[in-house]
């Protein structure tokens, strides 16, 4: 932002609860002072505008400063090609854009795509469990598995060598993804080759889990949803949704 007193992602996540027209306008103003046209901000002052008869009429006020610009955030989910949140899992870039209606409508549903990123296939158990039945239990196969077994605690995953599989429930992509997130695992070191969209599919599982559980703790609608939806069947993730941030 241009004016480092004001904090776009506050005034945003007041925003379903008192929505702060004049704060949002400055705040509007200094994004066009500074140049900076991220696709989440622009995204966010649309939906305000959608929200708040105020914050429309201060950015239609500002035409003259950045015509083509206001003229997109004001023509919003009318534009075919303005970025909106839809249905089915969310692209890695899409999910701050869920948030974003979360905070300007106070609408829970589009955090349901993030819910549903946790119900997604466990790829890194898969991959383990059949590293294992491939690897064996012959004399090389149990040197190659002595190997990897520090890497595999590392993680916190809870390898049984003598049946050969991996004990549960647990969401074996944010054990690896949270092992890397502080420096404990590179992916490279794993047993089992994880192709770019698979490890970021295991990022964006992690940051659906952090990011549901974070906000949790300062909006009672999040909480709520947390609660209800760890108690559903699904993944093995949706048992972390009633635990405590990492």
């Amino acid at each position: 932002m241009g004016d480092s007193n004001i904090d776009l992602n506050e005034i945003l996540q007041a925003f379903y609860r008192k929505p702060d027209a004049a704060r949002a306008l400055r705040a509007f103003e200094a994004w066009l002072r500074a140049g900076r046209f991220d696709i989440v901000a622009l995204h966010a002052f649309t939906r305000m505008a959608m929200v708040s008869d105020q914050v429309r009429a201060g950015i239609e006020e500002a035409r003259p400063v950045q015509p083509h610009l206001v003229d997109a955030v004001l023509r919003g989910f009318d534009d075919p090609n303005f970025p909106r949140v839809g249905d089915g899992p969310p692209a890695p870039d899409e999910l701050d854009l869920l948030w974003v209606e979360f905070f300007t409508t106070g609408n829970v549903a589009p955090l349901l795509r993030l819910i549903g990123i946790l119900d997604e296939p466990d790829v890194v158990r898969a991959k383990l469990t059949r590293w294992l039945l491939d690897t064996g239990t012959g004399f090389f196969g149990k040197r190659k598995l002595a190997s990897f077994a520090p890497v595999l605690a590392r993680c916190g995953i809870p390898v049984r060598f003598e049946s050969m599989d991996i004990g549960g429930p647990l969401d074996l992509d944010l054990s690896v993804a949270l092992a890397a997130r502080v420096g404990k695992l590179k992916f490279a070191e794993l047993p089992v080759p994880l192709s770019q969209a698979e490890a970021m599919r295991i990022a964006a599982k992690s940051a659906a889990v952090w990011s549901l559980k974070a906000n949790s703790e300062g909006h009672a609608p999040v909480a709520k949803l947390c609660e209800l939806e760890a108690t559903k069947p699904g993944g093995a993730a949706r048992l972390l949704l009633s635990r405590p941030p990492q």
